[in-house]
Formats: structure tokens, C-alpha cells, sequence
């Protein structure tokens, strides 16, 4: 018989348990290894950027934007299984403690990232909100009451049926945050930050706090954002190990399919069809490939120097195609590419065409993103040549590695 006081408590080592072992590979790569020598970097232009910042930015609302982003969106885990539709289900009286866990646990993590980002921008906040430690630790201790407020308003939001009304209601509290977070950047006066937290005091306890009663869990929804949540983690381990339970996300993408099929059906290849579509109708793959391209794009503007930029811009060259290695498995959870008669060859082959085109893409769009915000020409020319030499030759050797590695009985 299933024992639902000890049920949570099970499920997070388990989860935790397997997700050890991938952090320990992440440890252990050359990804990890960027990212290291990425925070070293910044760490050291760090004041240089502070003061290159010009003094007509307005950065406290820039950090509320930033803010207002994270409180809002509260990302929820429960730690649901499928089975738990039918198995858990009768038990829901008996799981409150389950998931008053659950958001405790969501919380608590939501907040350590929140504070961790906080505390990076401490020096901007200090040069161009206020230089007063008692303050910034004051702004920090009220984002992380305003982050409980916003998961318990969120868990009375997630028992609504209807999409349109949660959405209003994320709404609602986007812009409750909003106000908040610029009165705390702005240096307002204390009393107005304090008249926002009794309203969301007084919004609580007479609206959300009712509706818990109100409404049963919506399971299908919970399980979803935990899905949703669990396919984040792993498609990120994904680019260095295999991950056999990732599910994969869709989005139909109309305009960009529109634009990309002449292409793509053109090379009468079914693997680069395929790939090309998971490339740009995925979940993943797209959104990771742009966010790369604009956070390198935005850190080569951000610091001065021009050797700098130069490495930024191979950095995420080698970090996009790093993570572009997951498209290689992402047909492993269909059975039907299985049944073509097509040899494996036609698969690496296909898979080498998109990903160099790719690579080759981003590496001309951080040299013209170098060209015009460097002062010197030749970092400029080596990105270019030394990212199209690398475009062309390090997915060869990854893959041709990986395959090797299968023949032997090895898992890369």
C-alpha cells in the first residue's frame, strides 16, 4: 500500500539522485569549462562595463523588467508521474502536505536563483540605485516576499480551468510586480513599496486565498508544467550524454515553415527534412540557437575590449554547437525513421549539412555584430575565419567520435 506521507520525500531523492549523476558529466565538460571562463572574464571587465554604461540608460528599470520577469513566472514542481492520474488521483484529500512541499520546494529554488542574479548585479545596483548595503539587502529580502506571494497566488491560479483566465490573472500580478520592483529600483520612498505589499496582503487573503477552496487541482495541468519543467533540465543534459524519457515539445512556426520548406524539400534528403523541421518547430532548438546569438551579440557590445570580443563571439560559437549536438538524438524517440530505407550514413551526413549552415550563419552574424561595435579589424577577420574553420571541421570530428564510440559499446 502506498504510504503518501513518505511519497514526496521519495520522489525528490530519486529525482535528485539521477540528476546528480548528469551534473557530474556537466562538471566534467568542456561546456562547463566556457561558462567558467565566461564568469571569469566578466568578472574582470565587470567595473569597466559598469562605467562604460552610459549615464542616460535607465538601469533601475531595466532591473525591475528583469525582476518583474522572474517573480511572475514561478516555476512550479511537483514531481508527478503519469501514473499518478489514476493511482493518485482517489488520494487527493489526503496529499496536501504533497503539495504544500511542492511549493515550498519551488519556491525555495525560485528564490536561491533570484537571489544568486540579485547579488551579480549588486555592483550596478550599488553605482546606479543606491551604494547603501543596508538597502540592497533590503530590496533583496522584499523581492524574496514578494516571490512567496506570487507562489501562493499562483497555486490558487493553477486550479482555474480555462487558459484565459490564468492568463488574466498572470496579468494582474505582472503588473502588481511591475510597480513594485520600480518602486525598489527607483529608491522610492519606503511607505510605497509597503502600500503595494498590503494590497497584495489584502489580494490574497480575500480573492486567491478563497479560491483554493473553491476549486479542485487540475492534474492534467500539473503534470504538464512538471513535464514542462523535467524537459528543460534534460534536453540541457541532452547536449552531453544520452537522455533516453525526453519528451519533445512542437510549435507549428507557419511564417519560418513558409520560409525554410523550398529549402529544405529542395535536397530531396528525408533526414534533413527532418531535421530542418525538428530544428525550427521544436520547442528547444530555435529559441536556444537565438538567445546564444543574442547574448554573445550583446556581450561583445557590452565590454570594450576587441580580444575580448573576439573570444565571446568563438565562445558561443563553440557553445551553440555544443548544444546543437541534441538535434542529432532527437529522432531517436520515433519509431518511424527507423522503417526508412535509408542507411545511417544518409542521417550523419544530413545532420552535418544542417549543422554546419547553422554554425556558418552565426559566425557571419557575430562578425558583422564585431564590426560594428570593434575598433580594430583583425579580431574581426579571425572570428570569421576561425569560426568558419570551425564550423566546418569540429562537427566532423564530434560526430565521427560519437560513431566510433557506438561501434565500440561506448555512450558519449
Amino acid at each position: 500500500m502506498m504510504d503518501v506521507n513518505h511519497l514526496w520525500g521519495d520522489r525528490i531523492k530519486a529525482f535528485w539522485n539521477e540528476a546528480i549523476r548528469y551534473l557530474r558529466l556537466l562538471g566534467n565538460s568542456g561546456f562547463m569549462f566556457s561558462l567558467y571562463a565566461l564568469f571569469i572574464a566578466g568578472g574582470y571587465f565587470y567595473p569597466s562595463f559598469i562605467e562604460w554604461l552610459p549615464d542616460t540608460l535607465p538601469v533601475p528599470f531595466i532591473l525591475a523588467g528583469i525582476f518583474t520577469y522572474m517573480l511572475t513566472k514561478c516555476p512550479l514542481r511537483t514531481f508527478l508521474k503519469e501514473g499518478d492520474l489514476v493511482f493518485l488521483l482517489p488520494l487527493e484529500p489526503k496529499l496536501k502536505d504533497y503539495f504544500r512541499k511542492s511549493v515550498l520546494y519551488s519556491f525555495i529554488m525560485q528564490s536561491l536563483a533570484m537571489a544568486i542574479i540579485f547579488l551579480l548585479l549588486g555592483p550596478l545596483f550599488q553605482d546606479r540605485v543606491n551604494d547603501g548595503s543596508g538597502y540592497l539587502y533590503t530590496v533583496l529580502f522584499l523581492l524574496l516576499a514578494a516571490n512567496l506571494w506570487n507562489y501562493a497566488s499562483y497555486w490558487a491560479e493553477v486550479r482555474m480551468q480555462e487558459e484565459t483566465k490564468r492568463t488574466l490573472h498572470a496579468a494582474a500580478r505582472v503588473v502588481i510586480n511591475a510597480v513594485l520592483t520600480s518602486l525598489l529600483f527607483i529608491d522610492a520612498v519606503i511607505w510605497f513599496p509597503a502600500a503595494v505589499f498590503l494590497i497584495m496582503i489584502f489580494v490574497y487573503v480575500f480573492y486567491y486565498y478563497p479560491l483554493l477552496n473553491q476549486h479542485l487541482l487540475k492534474w492534467e495541468l500539473l503534470l504538464q508544467l512538471e513535464q514542462k519543467r523535467l524537459s528543460v533540465f534534460y534536453r540541457f543534459v541532452q547536449s552531453f550524454t544520452d537522455v533516453p524519457h525526453v519528451k519533445a515539445g512542437v510549435k507549428r512556426r507557419k511564417w519560418l515553415t513558409a520560409l525554410t520548406d523550398q529549402f529544405l524539400w529542395k535536397n530531396n534528403s528525408v533526414y534533413k527534412v527532418l531535421f530542418g523541421k525538428a530544428f525550427i518547430r521544436s520547442g528547444e532548438y530555435l529559441g536556444m540557437y537565438v538567445r546564444l546569438l543574442i547574448a554573445g551579440g550583446l556581450v561583445m557590445y557590452a565590454f570594450p575590449n576587441d580580444w575580448f570580443r573576439f573570444g565571446v563571439a568563438l565562445l558561443f560559437i563553440y557553445m551553440t554547437s555544443v548544444q546543437l549536438r541534441t538535434l542529432w538524438h532527437h529522432l531517436d524517440v520515433m519509431m518511424w525513421p527507423d522503417l526508412y530505407p535509408i542507411p545511417i550514413d544518409d542521417k550523419h551526413s544530413a545532420f552535418l549539412h544542417i549543422v554546419k549552415r547553422l554554425l556558418f550563419f552565426q559566425t557571419v552574424l557575430l562578425t558583422i555584430v564585431y564590426g560594428i561595435v570593434g575598433m580594430t579589424i583583425l579580431p574581426g577577420i579571425l572570428v570569421f575565419i576561425i569560426g568558419v574553420l570551425f564550423c566546418y571541421f569540429y562537427p566532423v570530428f564530434k560526430k565521427d567520435k560519437e560513431r566510433t564510440h557506438r561501434e565500440q559499446g561506448g555512450i558519449t
